[in-house]
């Protein structure tokens, strides 16, 4: 049938069409008034992966941008007061400004083995930066502690939280924040700071369930597992990870209070949502993953 002939009236009920004397777009959600948001979210969403553009820099690609342009500065302010007012480990945790400024010689010293130890092979031999590189600088406000930490420490959420350094291993910890930081803090203040997770996990999740058919469950059990730890987790935004170094990592864990984490292989998976090879012919005619029949709810 014809699309244009079907009737969706039923569907439409309640649907009020509001006329504006304005020639741009008008909504009352200044994410669809921007215009570099718009073309954010429908680019990044709806493509596929590829070599050109690399999906750890989607959100250096206008998302990033769009947000700080966004951004309220006088309501953040105002919602943080609040939030140190009603929670008071909220309110000495930002007090405190625990920034401590490591490099990566200052992980040598940990044993093999050690949550240290794997942190000082992931820098040495990978390459990786501690704050991605951020040049440091004291933070102005509460709100930019915040940012600041976060950078300073999404590295070894990334270990703590067991999803491994690629795309999924990332949406794993979008989504333990997600959810941690809704049991810890209030609604608003974690929308906050959530907000540049919120689009970058829907991209992911959407492009999977559009382009990568085959990793589906797969992604699905990565979230879970993400909301699983979140909702069961103390608030790892405001852990010392630096306190637990010289442990294990089943030690550190522990120490830090984050639950049900175990680390996953993601690998296999990646490698077929950058397109770097095509699902097998097993992956292809695989019906269902029946291990998932017994997650409870």
């Amino acid at each position: 049938m014809d699309a244009q002939k079907k009737d969706y009236s039923y569907f439409q009920q309640g649907v009020e069409h509001v006329s504006t004397s304005s020639s741009f777009l008008v909504s009352s959600s200044k994410y669809l008034n921007n215009a570099q948001l718009r073309d954010w979210v429908s680019t990044h969403f709806l493509r596929r992966n590829g070599p050109d553009s690399p999906v750890p820099a989607d959100v250096t690609l206008g998302l990033a941008q769009a947000l700080d342009e966004l951004r309220d500065e006088d309501a953040i302010a105002e919602i943080t007061e609040r939030e140190k007012r009603i929670n008071p480990k909220f309110k000495a945790w930002v007090e405190e400004r625990h920034l401590p400024q490591l490099t990566v010689e200052d992980f040598a010293k940990y044993p093999k083995g050690s949550f240290g130890n794997i942190c000082y092979d992931l820098m040495s031999k990978r390459g990786f930066q501690l704050s991605f590189g951020q040049q440091y600088k004291e933070p102005e406000s509460d709100f930019e502690f915040i940012r600041t930490r976060w950078w300073q420490t999404h590295d070894f959420e990334h270990l703590l939280t067991g999803g491994g350094f690629n795309s999924y291993g990332e949406l794993m910890t979008f989504y333990v924040r997600h959810a941690n930081l809704a049991q810890h803090w209030t609604a608003e203040m974690a929308r906050i700071i959530n907000e540049i997770q919120i689009f970058s996990a829907g991209r992911m999740v959407v492009r999977t369930m559009l382009h990568y058919p085959t990793l589906n469950l797969n992604m699905l059990d990565v979230v879970r597992r993400g909301i699983t730890i979140g909702f069961a987790s103390e608030c790892i935004a405001m852990m010392r990870f630096e306190d637990v170094l010289h442990l294990s990592m089943p030690e550190a864990r522990d120490a830090l209070g984050i639950r049900h984490a175990i680390d996953i292989d993601t690998y296999e998976d990646d490698e077929v949502f950058m397109e770097k090879r095509l699902p097998t012919q097993e992956e292809l005619l695989q019906i269902g993953r029946p291990d998932l029949r017994n997650v409870g709810l």
